[in-house]
């Protein structure tokens, strides 16, 4: 009977041991999921509690959103290019993934240069490492 319960503990500790294992690597993917579908959905202040400081996320008077990047540069997208879209494929070498606001086009046609987001992921923060225009 003793050697039964050994057996079950042990085996007990091994799943959670995997289980927390699983949980540790998936939350940059987890990460990533959140950060995107926020910015997509424009839910900005949920996307503004997951950035790294000095990265921020904020809603200007006339609706657009004012990116800040790590470095402290600053650009404001407005709000008819918006919402950020994930761009296919991963950030490349130097970022975790990139982000895209297209805005308005006419057939295909963009009225105004895309805003790119080059972000890094670190655990459950996330770092706006670049802005492009």
């Amino acid at each position: 009977m003793a050697r039964y319960k050994v057996i079950l503990f042990l085996t007990f500790i091994v799943i959670a041991a995997g289980g927390m294992t699983y949980f540790w690597f998936d939350q940059p993917r987890r990460t990533t999921e959140g950060f995107a579908g926020d910015l997509y959905h424009q839910r900005y202040d949920e996307a503004a509690g997951m950035l790294r400081a000095p990265s921020a996320l904020s809603v200007d008077s006339d609706g657009g959103l004012v990116v800040v990047d790590e470095a402290g540069r600053s650009i404001t997208v407005p709000k008819a290019a918006l919402p950020f879209k994930v761009l296919g494929g991963d950030g490349g070498p130097e970022h975790d993934f990139k982000m895209i606001a297209l805005g308005p086009s006419t057939d295909g046609t963009l009225h105004s240069p895309p805003v790119i987001l080059y972000l890094g992921v670190a655990g459950a923060r996330v770092t706006i490492e670049a802005v492009e225009r």
